[in-house]
């Protein structure tokens, strides 16, 4: 019979238990959607452009570099910058074809690497009937295309690598400048007139570009290693890019020529670097990646602001060697 008393009294705390939930859910879901409003009232305050940067590689530490630095200077000058591009060299996906989803995005500004191929050329002529301006990174290959170009000078790239060409040869020998396509192409061509200046008074050393195809590692392979063990007179190999380094220091160790050949690299991973720890490299020259961002940024937020922007902004760079490995890193 008490048991029955009680019935009531705890159905009613029940049903006053259920209420209490309901309406600390209905609470929960005003507050959560106030808090998301003045989230978004916030990031549209605070962003003002929305800018879109294309990397060569998404995957590259130096892309990732370039980013942080672009993603920080945007924070502070009112820009929200994504970064999009191929993830690595199975991604099907082309600059061109992420040049395309930038323009449909309607992004405010496009900060990308540019390979000179029609369908990017396409791509910046759509992005130019949208009134998108497009700032060149790393690559000046079409400078009639965009508003701007951020990255290394070609020229005193030239004429860095010449004098670390003289100090590897000496007085007589041959260097090999691997191209990054059997077509020489308007940036190299400026770098490698500069490496050949650099060689004035030193008629011993001779300077040759070596292109292939791209598309063929197995076939890039093949002719680096014949030609390491074809020509005597070799003594140093200039790679241009971090894929080459890896795969002409692996040739190089493979083929037992490291006491032979002296390998000089553009462009830093911690493969190359533990490589120029252990000697196998002589000598990579190193871009300020996180400048580059920072600048590239500076540069487009000026460019919206202003229409006006320097048609060349030129980013540091450093040699690393292994005796000042450690203290530069």
């Amino acid at each position: 019979m008490q048991s029955r008393k009680y019935t009531p009294l705890i159905v009613s705390l029940l049903a006053l238990t259920v209420c209490l939930l309901a309406i600390s859910t209905v609470l929960l879901v005003r507050i959560s959607s106030r808090a998301a409003d003045v989230t978004r009232s916030r990031a549209e305050t605070d962003f003002k452009w929305h800018l879109m940067m294309i990397a060569k590689r998404t995957d590259s530490p130096f892309w990732r570099a370039v980013y942080e630095g672009a993603r920080e200077e945007g924070r502070a000058l009112g820009a929200v910058v994504e970064m999009v591009g191929p993830s690595s060299d199975a991604d099907q996906q082309t600059g061109a074809a992420w040049m395309d989803y930038a323009v449909a995005a309607r992004v405010n500004g496009i900060l990308s690497y540019l390979s000179d191929t029609p369908p990017t050329r396409e791509a910046l002529a759509s992005a130019a009937r949208r009134g998108i301006p497009v700032i060149a990174l790393e690559s000046d290959t079409v400078p009639e295309a965009r508003q701007s170009f951020v990255g290394v000078n070609s020229f005193e790239l030239g004429k860095l690598l010449g004098s670390l060409i003289r100090d590897a040869v000496g007085t007589t020998g041959t260097a090999m400048v691997l191209l990054d396509d059997a077509t020489v192409r308007g940036p190299e061509n400026i770098m490698l007139s500069a490496v050949q200046n650099s060689m004035k008074g030193y008629p011993g050393i001779r300077v040759v570009p070596f292109g292939i195809d791209s598309g063929s590692t197995a076939g890039f392979e093949t002719a680096i290693r014949q030609r390491i063990l074809n020509d005597r007179s070799l003594d140093t190999i200039v790679c241009l890019n971090v894929e080459d380094t890896v795969r002409v220091a692996q040739a190089v160790i493979e083929l037992n020529q490291a006491k032979h050949i002296s390998i000089i690299a553009f462009r830093e991973s911690d493969e190359i670097l533990n490589y120029v720890r252990k000697g196998i490299i002589r000598a990579v020259i190193v871009v300020d990646a996180t400048q580059m961002g920072k600048k590239a940024v500076q540069a487009m937020i000026e460019l919206l602001e202003t229409k006006h922007a320097n048609d060349y902004v030129i980013t540091d760079m450093h040699v690393i060697t292994r005796e000042n490995l450690e203290e530069s890193r």
